[in-house]
């Protein structure tokens, strides 16, 4: 193992517990600030308004500077949203802690992907290996926070989660990240998107990013209360948020298994660049129509059993997607000689997702508010429709 792939079984469970992070700690953030669900939906739209903004400059800036400063600012960051967090006493302040772990999160993923993308073989193994660990930390986020909630209380555990977030910067202490490949010329980075807004194939990977980040966000954000609402009326409300972390930890494995799964038996097979990419198209189609069956059930279904069952299997679709998505973004730039647009491309593609981050979590919000969370879950099931046209879009034009 080099030291870059150390980096990324080291740094990428961290990327994904901040990403987990909101899911997580919801339920206990809402009793201490008693937030209702419209408010939830503001902090998670907040948290994806900030992403497209953000890493658009995070790609300019470590594709002109490098992308070693760009990931220990982000990494500071980090460490300071959990800190407000854990000292939160009102939705503003909540508000602002949101915006940080967006800021520290977006640098760092931007960072990330690029690297992992070039740390293995090929970049669809290197994403898959890479996110498999993201899926890691995303899965351990939920346990973490009730483990440590239960036994030094929020503030002290969230600090605690604070502590373990620094861990990124420290690694990244004399290691090379790459990037800067334009020796600090940041106007000719900018420069460099207008190539991009010409690539039809970057413009279709990012809208169904965009369109995808609705389906495994909604999922993650509000899987903890669709099992809470399908407990028992005499159950305890402890065991209840319990179960439902449990349920949220179970997305996560499953997100974090299929996407060693992928890694190993599509991309570990050896195909050739054509065939890898046929078989990666065929498979995000696959897992689209399942998610749009899985968002129709999550809007119909009551049982708490089949609300778990229906949880994790949504978990086990959603691994691989992403990962694919970067490793088809990759393989085209590589086509195409663009390589050194590593992070403005992923910047752009992110940018993209960022709309979906942010209006569909308001939207549910407010139908949840009106109508039940149930129902909300319409809103990502019309939009998986699109997603869908999408990729068939995008297998044709391939």
């Amino acid at each position: 193992m080099t030291y870059l792939q150390l980096f990324i079984v080291v740094s990428l469970p961290i990327t994904g517990l901040c990403y987990a992070t909101l899911g997580s700690i919801k339920l206990q953030l809402s009793d201490r600030l008693e937030l209702d669900e419209a408010k939830v939906g503001g902090l998670i739209s907040a948290f994806g308004l900030m992403v497209g903004p953000i890493i658009l400059l995070c790609g300019a800036l470590s594709d002109t500077y490098g992308r070693k400063p760009v990931w220990m600012v982000g990494s500071v960051l980090v460490v300071a949203a959990f800190l407000i967090f854990a000292r939160a006493r009102s939705y503003l302040t909540a508000l602002l802690a949101t915006v940080l772990l967006a800021v520290g999160w977006t640098a760092m993923i931007n960072v990330a992907n690029p690297v992992m993308a070039g740390a293995f073989d090929d970049p669809f193994t290197g994403t898959n290996l890479g996110d498999a660990m993201f899926g890691a930390g995303a899965f351990v986020c939920p346990l973490l926070v009730v483990f440590l909630h239960k036994r030094f209380g929020f503030e002290r555990g969230l600090d605690a989660i604070a502590g373990l977030a620094a861990l990124p910067l420290v690694v990244a202490i004399g290691q090379d990240l790459g990037g800067g490949q334009l020796a600090g010329d940041l106007g000719k980075a900018f420069e460099g998107f207008s190539e991009l807004l010409r690539d039809r194939t970057v413009w279709l990977l990012g809208l169904t990013l965009m369109c995808w980040v609705v389906i495994e966000s909604g999922t993650a954000g509000w899987a903890t209360t669709l099992v809470n609402e399908s407990a028992p009326q005499e159950e305890k409300a402890a065991v209840s948020d319990r179960i439902a972390a449990r349920a949220l930890s179970a997305f996560w494995l499953c997100f974090m298994g299929s996407r060693l799964i992928a890694a190993f038996v599509i991309h570990g097979a050896n195909l050739e660049t054509d065939k890898l990419l046929a078989t990666t198209r065929l498979v995000q189609i696959g897992i689209a129509g399942l998610a749009v069956a899985s968002m129709l059930g999550l809007a119909l279904i009551k049982d708490r059993r089949c609300v778990i069952a229906l949880v994790v299997f949504i978990g086990f679709i959603c691994g691989p997607f992403f990962p694919n998505l970067i490793g088809q973004l990759f393989s085209h730039l590589a086509a195409v000689e663009k390589l050194e647009f590593g992070g403005r491309s992923v910047g752009m593609l992110f940018a993209c997702a960022s709309v979906g981050w942010t209006l569909l979590p308001v939207a549910m919000g407010f139908v949840a508010v009106r109508q039940g969370i149930r129902r909300a879950f319409l809103l990502p099931m019309v939009v998986g429709v699109v997603m869908l046209g999408l990729i068939i879009m995008n297998k044709v034009a391939g």
